[in-house]
């Protein structure tokens, strides 16, 4: 018994080898050399049909026909050269492509970005981690739906006069501001709200008024008026005049004031300072008001005088009159004129001998001539004559010859 061999101990084995042939190594070569053939080398007979093996399916070979083809060749021929096979069963497209409709309208593998372009505008592109179309740098969702700039965004959101900002911020062009929500010419949006000589400042993003203008109570540009303090010196006696001193050039004024301001307010400013408006100029005239700060007085000023002293008391106003002063006239003055004697012919002789000259007698004729007031007559013009001609030469020869005498 020992020495025989069991059939179930050399066929067994054998048999089982076998049928594991007939069901995948036979069958391929049966394939090949079978009625299964013309539908390649991947194809096989299995219960009088022709299959395909695994990883195969039976598709259109090259030269037309049934053929057993990769499942991922089936995936192109089916979608296009980027499709390939999942292994389940099914097809999808490459990395960066997806299911779309090519120019003639089949379904086919595209390219993904040109699918976000063209439904969502050029600035799209497909995210292959979320499988799904985003909005491309520098770009942003809509109100339409579409991937639009950023500048856009702006745009469509304050007005054409805006742009995007790095964080995804909207602010207005150079020289523009938000007006009603809308970017809108600063210039414009300053007069509306603060007059016409209102301007927009881009540096400081704010409203200022043009040159020589300043806000007033209500935020209008007025006329600036320039304003400055001045010293108050003194007050007159009627209380109508002020000397005061400018504290910029230590000028001295004499003000008269009108009314606004109550002379009982004026006196407690005495040696201290008030304030003159000048209005739009720098000078002090009868334009420019009175202030008096601590009491919020005003008044006008009426007339306005410059001085150099320091009170009222040293003050004199002496108007300036042209006194006529008449050039001299030379007047003339003639000389006395000499009382000419005469002497009797006969001699007196006193006791002791000696002659006796007479006493002059005069007459009428001969006496002091009366002396008139001379003409005021111009001596260059006029050659101006004695009344009368002297006689004082005739009595010396007299007497001269009376003394010759007196020695016979």
């Amino acid at each position: 018994m020992k020495n025989v061999i069991s059939f179930k101990t050399i066929f067994l084995p054998i048999a089982t080898s076998f049928v594991f042939a007939l069901l995948v190594i036979p069958n391929m070569s049966y394939a090949q050399f079978g009625s299964c053939s013309e539908y390649g080398p991947m194809a096989f007979e299995s219960g009088g049909y022709c299959h395909c093996m695994s990883g195969y399916v039976m598709g259109e070979g090259v030269l037309g026909g049934s053929y057993c083809i990769s499942d991922d060749q089936a995936c192109k021929d089916q979608y296009g050269y980027n499709a390939k096979s999942n292994y389940t069963g099914g097809c999808e497209c490459s990395y960066g492509y997806v299911f779309g409709t090519n120019m003639f309208g089949d379904e086919q593998c595209v390219d993904a970005d040109n699918v976000c372009d063209d439904k969502y505008g050029y600035g799209s592109e497909y995210d292959s981690l979320s499988g799904s179309c985003e909005c491309s740098y520098g770009y942003v969702w809509g109100d339409n739906g579409q991937c639009i700039t950023d500048d856009q965004a702006c745009k469509d959101q304050l007005g054409i006069h805006s742009r995007s900002t790095y964080g995804d911020q909207c602010q207005c062009s150079y020289g523009y501001i938000i007006e009603n929500g809308k970017c809108t010419y600063g210039d414009t949006v300053c007069s509306n709200d603060h007059g016409i000589y209102a301007l927009y400042n881009s540096l400081s993003n704010k409203c200022e008024c043009d040159d020589g203008y300043t806000f007033d109570d209500d935020l209008q540009c007025v006329k600036k008026h320039n304003s400055a303090y001045f010293t108050l010196l003194d007050i007159s006696d009627n209380g109508d005049e002020l000397l005061v001193q400018s504290q910029h050039d230590y000028q001295n004024y004499i003000i008269e004031y009108g009314v606004g301001c109550w002379d009982y307010a004026i006196e407690t400013y005495e040696g201290l300072s008030l304030v003159i408006n000048m209005g739009t100029d720098f000078s002090v005239d009868m334009f420019d008001y009175l202030v008096l700060p601590n009491h919020d007085q005003n008044c006008s000023i009426m007339s306005v005088e410059w001085t150099s002293n320091d009170s009222f008391s040293t003050y004199t106003y002496t108007p300036p009159v042209q006194e006529y002063i008449p050039s001299p006239t030379p007047t003339y003055t003639p000389e006395p004129t000499p009382v000419t004697e005469t002497y009797s012919e006969t001699e007196a002789t006193n006791g002791d001998g000696e002659d006796v000259v007479n006493d002059v007698n005069y007459t009428e004729e001969e006496g002091v001539v009366e002396q008139q007031p001379p003409e005021e007559t111009n001596p260059s013009q006029e050659e101006v004559e004695p009344t009368e001609v002297p006689r004082f030469k005739e009595g010396l020869i007299s007497k001269f010859i009376n003394f010759i005498k007196s020695f016979f």
